[in-house]
């Protein structure tokens, strides 16, 4: 596997606990306080039990992804930095795609009872959930996620290994801001704005709307977007 490749995951890691940081600070933050979604009166999470959660959720992905990328890159990705700019595109844009349409069905189906009660119940413990929150989650369900994606990739590919940094640089930043809990005046965070909202919507009374994680269509496709 090529250095370039390795460093370009590390810096989409540390950009991601830059986010997550960034987003947890402006949600607390008074100067924003006027464009928090939801502003809970308790929360029902200790900051202890939240912090554990998170971290080893974090360890348990960057395991996941070092073994993944170690054994199994070649059915993954291909090492070909001339690869152009259209069928990076096409790429990138299968892979979500798929993924985000397996996903549909994939959290529909951890809406069934049971498994709510011992796994997705974990995540939607936090009812008005902020950034940091987005990988609060039983292990099992994020694996089952992180899995899902990258068996997307694989059917999609073998991608180019600079698309497949750019798949999970959209997949993580689009997973931190649908859990940001805030909604922005300015037009540039229009996209992010409806992300955040959709999902707050789910998170709220309405548990069976808005499955989807990027694309709103397989929600209007199957009759639960809201």
């Amino acid at each position: 596997m090529e250095m370039w490749f390795v460093w370009g995951f590390l810096i989409i890691l540390a950009y991601d606990g830059f986010l997550m940081a960034l987003f947890s600070w402006m949600v607390q933050s008074q100067k924003f306080s006027q464009y928090r979604i939801r502003t809970p009166t308790t929360y029902r999470i200790t900051k202890t039990k939240k912090a554990i959660n998170i971290s080893l959720n974090g360890l348990l992905s960057l395991s996941f992804f070092a073994a993944v990328f170690y054994h199994l890159h070649e059915h993954l990705m291909y090492f070909d930095q001339r690869a152009s700019a259209v069928l990076m595109f096409g790429e990138v844009l299968g892979s979500l795609l798929l993924y985000d349409f397996m996903y549909y069905f994939l959290h529909r189906g951890m809406h069934h009872p049971k498994v709510m009660k011992y796994v997705h119940g974990v995540h939607h413990y936090a009812r008005f959930p902020t950034s940091p929150e987005s990988i609060y989650l039983h292990p099992a369900e994020n694996l089952a996620g992180l899995a899902l994606l990258l068996f997307a990739v694989s059917v999609v590919g073998p991608i180019s290994a600079a698309s497949l940094l750019l798949v999970l640089f959209i997949h993580q930043s689009v997973n931190i801001l649908v859990h940001c809990n805030l909604v922005l005046p300015h037009p540039a965070f229009r996209l992010i704005n409806f992300w955040a909202t959709k999902h707050d919507f789910h998170h709220g009374k309405h548990l069976n709307k808005n499955y989807a994680s990027i694309f709103p269509f397989w929600d209007q496709m199957f009759g639960t977007y809201r």
